[in-house]
């Protein structure tokens, strides 16, 4: 049975709550602390052309600031591929990022790993490529690594049912995996593996840190709920879409001027001295 969870807009003033004062206190005084961000949807907005969803002015510049802090660590988390994160956020200043819902890690150094789909998860997912193409819906599909996602942002909602409709029907047809499933996400449906999710990234990385590193992590899909669920009371779960809804985060901003805001305080609290 599901728990129904909901998170809450921050007032104005949050910066001031006795919960988030805490935190930002904590931030401050942090040898370490970790920000972890999902990008489509959280740090760029939506769009029909996937390859023009840039992100929000100014982001950009923030993130570069704060990947320069020699304290933090600011990591991308995305079902996108890496090789799209890297057109879409060519920054100076290398951010480590997890593709593919974190089958693809590409770090800040430049070196990349990837788990493959095993040949059985791969036919299938090859499967479902043709099957959308001989239906004249090849355009709507993106091809990753170690996935396939089926997009309908924009189309009409007969269209959108049509193509749902059909790669759900391909999936129940064929013997597949119990490794592979079908994952929903904003407007669209993705044939991926279950073998990593971004809760499991997060936990790694959670990890890889000192225990009491200050952590938030910033999504706003369904894929990143169980990223929100592992980061639990260790820090900030901040869902970051245009209307709220329940989740398993903390706290709801509104892009682009709350996420902004949250940066640029994020930024005044992680200052470091220079020697």
């Amino acid at each position: 049975m599901t728990t129904k969870l909901s998170c809450h807009t921050l007032p104005a003033g949050w910066e001031g709550a006795p919960a988030q004062a805490k935190f930002w206190e904590i931030l401050q005084q942090s040898r370490r602390w970790l920000l972890l961000l999902d990008y489509d949807g959280t740090l760029a907005p939506f769009h029909q052309d996937r390859m023009l969803a840039v992100p929000y002015a100014g982001v950009s510049e923030r993130l570069e600031a704060l990947a320069a802090r020699t304290r933090g660590r600011v990591v991308i988390i995305s079902g996108r591929q890496i090789e799209d994160l890297k057109q879409l956020l060519p920054l100076r200043q290398p951010l480590e990022m997890w593709g593919s819902h974190g089958r693809e890690h590409l770090q800040h150094d430049g070196s990349y790993r990837v788990v493959d789909l095993n040949p059985a998860e791969r036919q299938v997912v090859d499967g479902l490529a043709n099957e959308m193409a001989v239906r004249g819906w090849g355009h709507q599909l993106e091809h990753k690594p170690t996935a396939l996602a089926v997009h309908w942002r924009g189309l009409p909602e007969e269209a959108q049912r049509s193509i749902q409709n059909a790669a759900e029907a391909y999936f129940a047809s064929v013997q597949a995996p119990a490794t592979l499933e079908m994952m929903p996400f904003e407007s669209g449906i993705e044939l991926r593996s279950r073998s990593r999710t971004k809760g499991q990234v997060v936990a790694e990385i959670l990890a890889e840190e000192p225990d009491d590193a200050p952590a938030a992590f910033l999504g706003d899909d369904w894929t990143d709920e169980d990223g929100f669920a592992v980061l639990g009371e260790r820090g900030l779960g901040i869902l970051v879409r245009p209307e709220i809804r329940e989740s398993r985060a903390k706290f709801h901003l509104t892009p682009p001027a709350e996420l902004i805001r949250f940066l640029d305080h994020w930024l005044e609290h992680t200052k470091e001295s220079i020697a």
